[in-house]
């Protein structure tokens, strides 16, 4: 079971203030991922994500929940919010840091790209 309930996630997914902060680690990533090696597993996927996070083909993207819901899911985050006071949103986003949400979105970067396993042991 997850540390806070799906409720809770998903008004922490849609809260504004987390909402903002979970867009700008993905847009601070996809900038890390843009200067990469090459030669890095996934690379081509990895990359493309990261144009789409920087360049969203629908505009609204950008102020919408977008990949909030996946780092709001991620296990480092939801760690983190089970240690807040209360399972309201504005609760949950200040026991969340920004290196949580930072890891969050490393750690969800391939497999939101569509990197696969096989992809990153056969490299």
């Amino acid at each position: 079971m997850p540390a806070i309930s799906f409720a809770a996630m998903h008004s922490l997914a849609l809260h504004g203030p987390f909402a903002a902060r979970v867009r700008m680690a993905w847009t601070y990533v996809a900038r890390q991922v843009l200067d990469e090696d090459p030669a890095t597993p996934g690379n081509p996927l990895r990359v493309s994500l990261a144009r789409s996070v920087l360049n969203p083909t629908d505009l609204t993207a950008a102020t919408s929940a977008g990949l909030t819901p996946v780092i709001a899911t991620c296990e480092t985050v939801l760690a983190a919010a089970a240690t807040a006071a209360s399972q309201e949103p504005a609760a949950l986003c200040e026991a969340i840091t920004d290196g949580h949400l930072l890891t969050a979105v490393k750690d969800a970067w391939n497999i939101t790209a569509g990197v696969t396993p096989a992809l990153l042991t056969s490299a």
